[in-house]
């Protein structure tokens, strides 16, 4: 599938360029357009192949990339994941990017989590495993929800948390069940943390729990072999897959 595109890419010449998510076939041939700017695609494989595209002329372009043949099939649960991800891509605009804005100035220092939390009878859920690498101290919670938007975006809400590592709940309060993005900020509203959170109900947590510990272990795996995965990208679109599945 289509991981990440700068400018117009097309597979077996095609008219229509592809876009975030879209299906490769083993053995199909993409090119880029005939623009002369570099152009750049990363294609994702469900046996872990990570493949980059690149040209930097029209001739070099036109020529175009093979996609790889798939070796070993995946296991069904992998298969699972990878369709689960593409279908969340899918619904990006076509001329998406990239997954996610590309962070820039602070933000881009920040450490990056990825957890599943029960969602408490107050509405509330615990971020403490996101926080063991976090000195004690004051800080501030921003607090939105992520995922496709079907409403208009809000304003993030704010809430203190006063952290030690002593302190083991770190309850924060959301509301219900849905995918949220907190960021962690110290006193000087530098981002120390970004942590994108699947809040579910008590009962689903070991399932989902599982689940993203499996999803993430897979792509360690591959990355030891093939460089270059985006691990927190790929898991926060992972997350944002399990939202939708559970909403069906």
């Amino acid at each position: 599938m289509v991981w990440e595109r700068h400018l117009d890419w097309y597979l077996n010449g095609s008219s229509t360029a592809l876009r975030l998510g879209e299906a490769i076939p083993p053995g199909g041939l993409v090119t880029g357009s005939a623009e002369s700017s570099a152009h750049s695609m990363t294609i994702l494989l469900p046996d872990g192949q990570r493949m980059l595209c690149e040209c930097y002329e029209a001739r070099t372009c036109s020529q175009g990339f093979r996609v790889p043949a798939i070796t070993p099939q995946p296991r069904p649960a992998v298969w699972d994941m990878f369709v689960g991800v593409r279908n969340v891509l899918l619904l990006r605009p076509a001329n998406a990017e990239t997954a996610f804005p590309t962070p820039t100035g602070r933000a881009a220092m920040a450490g990056n989590f990825e957890i599943v939390a029960a969602v408490s009878p107050q509405g509330e859920i615990s971020i403490a495993p996101a926080l063991r690498v976090l000195p004690p101290g004051q800080y501030g919670l921003s607090i939105t929800r992520d995922g496709q938007q079907t409403s208009p975006p809000t304003r993030p809400v704010v809430q203190p948390l006063d952290w030690t590592s002593a302190q083991k709940p770190a309850q924060v309060r959301i509301g219900g069940p849905g995918l949220y993005r907190i960021r962690v900020s110290d006193p000087a509203y530098v981002p120390r943390i970004e942590i994108e959170v699947l809040a579910t109900s008590p009962a689903s947590l070991a399932a989902e729990t599982a689940a993203l510990k499996q999803a993430r272990e897979t792509i360690l795996t591959w990355s030891k072999i093939h460089e270059g995965w985006s691990l927190h990208g790929f898991l926060r679109v992972y997350l944002e897959s399990r939202l939708s599945a559970s909403s069906q």
